[in-house]
């Protein structure tokens, strides 16, 4: 289990970001780690607006941040900037984690560009925790989706240093390519399915056996038919999770599209809070 020693929060004093400020100071306070607040405001403004804003942010942060981060080791930046680039920048190699707050959806312009937070999360190797949930909990219930990669491997090791006493849920997709058209009797369709479940316990158990893995903390993994985000969907809505956790595949910096088709949908729409790691 990594020791979570220094985490990064960034807000825009949003709503949405107060909550990733108090979740991130939950954290802090149960790890004992140092917890840095970060806004950026966008410095294509005049200069002396910059400074009236300044100004009055730093305020207001300062005072949202004493009433939130009580017994917490606390550092407070506000500064002008390109909030994608100085979020990057401050993720230097001693931050644990980036804890920030889901974005303002905007439909059509999310399916034409990157959002901020996809930017990020493209660009830094550091784990990224998107919160859209109150934090007023410890998380108990992690389901983590699990297709026996290292990236999926990340995501549960770092789910169990966030929340070392929660239970941990891997769940594997088992998702039939062309299924329909594969089988013409349903006696087929389960031959066809049988056959790649089959493949996915051996994945399983050579995954178990290769990765170190909290297996102390997890259930056993779960192989349900069906595509991914239907599958995690379903699992929130039914049950009590708290949190679920992925693994980002590509190099840092890849292109978009090498991010991992589940990543980059939770991002857009998160169900509950999402954890994304790299290997």
């Amino acid at each position: 289990m990594t020791k979570l020693t220094s985490i990064l929060v960034a807000t825009d004093l949003s709503t949405r970001s107060d909550r990733a400020v108090r979740r991130a100071a939950h954290i802090a306070r149960a790890h004992g780690a140092a917890l840095t607040v970060l806004t950026v405001m966008d410095d294509a403004m005049p200069a002396e607006v910059i400074d009236t804003l300044h100004a009055k942010t730093r305020a207001a942060l300062d005072r949202f941040v004493s009433s939130v981060c009580v017994g917490v080791n606390v550092t407070v930046r506000a500064e002008p900037g390109d909030p994608t680039t100085d979020i990057l920048h401050a993720c230097t190699a001693d931050v644990d984690l980036l804890v920030m707050g889901t974005h303002r959806v905007r439909p059509f312009l999310d399916l034409l560009r990157e959002t901020t937070m996809q930017r990020i999360v493209r660009h830094t190797s550091t784990p990224v925790l998107l919160v859209t949930d109150r934090a007023d909990h410890h998380y108990e219930n992690v389901v983590s989706a699990c297709d026996f990669s290292p990236a999926s491997s990340a995501a549960l090791r770092m789910a169990h240093s966030i929340a070392p006493e929660a239970k941990l849920h891997p769940v594997h997709a088992l998702n039939v390519p062309y299924a329909g058209r594969l089988s013409r009797t349903q006696a087929a369709g389960d031959a066809i399915e049988a056959s790649f479940r089959k493949e996915a316990e051996a994945s399983a158990r050579s995954w178990l056996a290769s990765e170190t893995l909290p297996t102390s903390h997890m259930s056993d993994i779960q192989i349900l038919p069906g595509a991914p985000m239907p599958i995690l969907r379903s699992k929130v809505e039914l049950g009590d999770v708290d949190l679920l956790a992925v693994g980002a595949h590509g190099r840092v910096g890849s292109a978009r599209s090498l991010l991992g088709s589940l990543a980059t949908d939770l991002m857009l729409d998160p169900p509950c809070d999402v954890l994304i790691a790299r290997p």
